[in-house]
């Protein structure tokens, strides 16, 4: 209820209670502008504090800042949302990057309105409005499509965002004067399309502030990069079917006939594609997925999943198991051709982009830092790699298929030679390369050797850490430096990982169940935790 005596005298918001989690300017901002209109205000920077503050003072909303001392605003809204009795919340985020893809990122967690700071409106009475909005109707309790639109429509956004662009995986949904105009994710269209679209979190995110942004063109492969594509299939007719409608292609092909094949004949040659059914003996094709990404060589390569079925959620599923590509057998080729275009198409354009020594743009989810690296070695470039990530900076210089050096800087930590090449091989950075002359210093190795030696070092030293933490996962270290800049990009489940392993559980299936989540879900994450060291084995 609003009180005002005249025109001089502020607006009072009797019982409206704001708890205000943040630091700083921002803290100081928040906190001066709520109470100068009459708000309840209480402020703190303890983001591990918030969830008993909240159960004592009950307050009507919470403000949380995006970087906190020793834990991030996600991880403090995720933590609101685990409890029941601060889970009717409303919470509102506070980011100086308000881009679409990290408001998903926000949305996921469970905030219910996302503000940009410097603020660009009157901060009351949004508060106000929010408020008021959320009493009448609770939409911090709604699914994500629910408040991801409530967002959409305070923002009065107009434009489309579109998930994995450029792969067959592609989803879009586009929004007019803040509604949904149109949205299509596979076979799925409209609302339903939207919420299969924000289940794929861990994938690259486009906004273009465009009412009638068309969908991306079909790729056709670029001349000149022959991608090499291995198929595991089991049936003899569709295996020869499908080759037969490859083998004009330019593609370079091989098969095999069973999962556990597949699996060996992955880690001969570099392949840039695998295509595999579901239903495959010895080793079926989900468990041929869980083996390639637990590689650090196989993990790059796009795997498509061929099945009988048409379904949203074998779909989904293959999407978080790792797969670029999910195709029904129809047995029609030009489904086949098209997908199969699009996934070769980014290291077509690299490859070719090298060899005509162009600068070219990289990032390493769509083409594999490995294959980046004996691309630069086999075409003898030479020039200077700048890559960035959520973790750091890597740079890397080479010449004559030669190591001239290689530096990493992840958080205050400076790394050089094998430690920096590994980082390096580990991220998921973006960046350039620049062709610019490197003089090769004296005893330089062959980028290739060193390459296959840090694979095998990092396969043993991944398996074992692994295993290690799987087994004793209370011996769990956290790097807090690391873990608080992971944090702004880490998919729901490795910020629960996170926050479970502080509390030194006994087993996985502790851990999994301090987590909500099953075990199949706490592995992968906890594995991506370890090998980009957020979690280590030793103090």
């Amino acid at each position: 209820m609003d009180v005002s005596e005249d025109a001089d005298s502020v607006t009072v918001d009797l019982h409206r209670r704001v708890l205000v989690v943040a630091a700083g300017a921002m803290r100081a901002a928040l906190a001066e502008q709520l109470r100068a209109e009459g708000f309840e205000v209480r402020d703190s920077d303890d983001a591990l504090g918030v969830v008993e503050l909240v159960r004592g003072w009950r307050p009507d909303l919470v403000v949380i800042e995006e970087v906190l001392p020793g834990r991030s605003g996600r991880q403090v809204v995720l933590s609101l949302r685990a409890n029941g009795d601060t889970f009717k919340l409303p919470v509102a985020g506070v980011l100086t990057d308000l881009s679409v893809p990290n408001v998903l990122k926000w949305l996921r967690v469970g905030a219910t309105d996302i503000w940009r700071f410097p603020f660009t409106r009157d901060v009351p009475s949004r508060t106000r409005e929010l408020i008021d909005e959320c009493d009448r109707s609770q939409v911090q309790l709604a699914h994500m499509r629910a408040r991801l639109l409530a967002w959409v429509g305070r923002a009065e956004l107009t434009g489309t965002v579109t998930t994995y662009p450029g792969t067959p995986f592609e989803g879009r949904a586009t929004f007019e004067r803040g509604a949904l105009k149109a949205a299509q994710f596979g076979s799925q269209s409209g609302e339903k399309a939207l919420d299969q679209l924000l289940e794929v979190e861990d994938g690259p995110v486009l906004w273009e502030e465009s009412p009638g942004a068309e969908p991306a063109a079909k790729a056709s492969l670029p001349a000149g990069y022959k991608a090499r594509v291995l198929l595991v299939e089991d049936d003899p007719s569709l295996r020869k079917m499908v080759m037969r409608q490859l083998s004009q292609t330019g593609y370079v092909l091989d098969f095999a006939v069973d999962g556990q094949a597949g699996l060996q004949l992955a880690g001969q040659k570099p392949w840039d594609i695998l295509i595999a059914d579901l239903d495959l003996p010895r080793l079926d094709g989900w468990g041929l997925l869980r083996a390639l990404r637990a590689d650090v060589a196989l993990r790059e390569i796009s795997v498509m999943v061929l099945s009988a079925h048409d379904g949203t959620v074998d779909t989904l599923k293959a999407a978080r198991a790792g797969a670029r590509a999910y195709l029904k057998k129809s047995g029609r080729a030009k489904e086949l051709l098209d997908a199969l275009a699009l996934l070769a198409s980014p290291r077509a354009r690299i490859w070719n982009g090298l060899a005509a020594r162009t600068e070219v743009k990289v990032e390493l989810r769509s083409v594999g830092p490995l294959w980046l690296l004996r691309a630069l070695a086999e075409l003898d470039c030479q020039g200077r790699l700048e890559l960035e990530d959520e973790l750091g900076r890597y740079e890397l210089s080479v010449a004559q298929g030669q190591l001239v050096g290689v530096a990493a800087q992840t958080g205050s930590l400076r790394l050089q030679g094998r430690e920096a090449l590994e980082a390096l091989i580990a991220s998921r950075a973006e960046g350039r390369f620049r062709f610019i002359e490197c003089p090769l210093p004296e005893g330089a190795r062959w980028l290739y050797e060193l390459l296959d030696e840090s694979c095998e070092a990092m396969r043993r030293e991944e398996a074992r850490k692994l295993q290690e933490a799987m087994t004793r996962p209370y011996r769990l270290f956290l790097n807090e430096e690391l873990a608080g800049l992971f944090a702004r990009v880490a998919t729901v489940s490795e910020l629960r990982v996170l926050d479970a392993v502080r509390s030194s559980p006994d087993s996985l299936e502790a851990l999994a169940q301090s987590t909500g989540l099953p075990v199949a879900e706490v592995e992968p994450a906890l594995a991506e935790l370890v090998r980009r060291g957020v979690l280590t084995t030793e103090a």
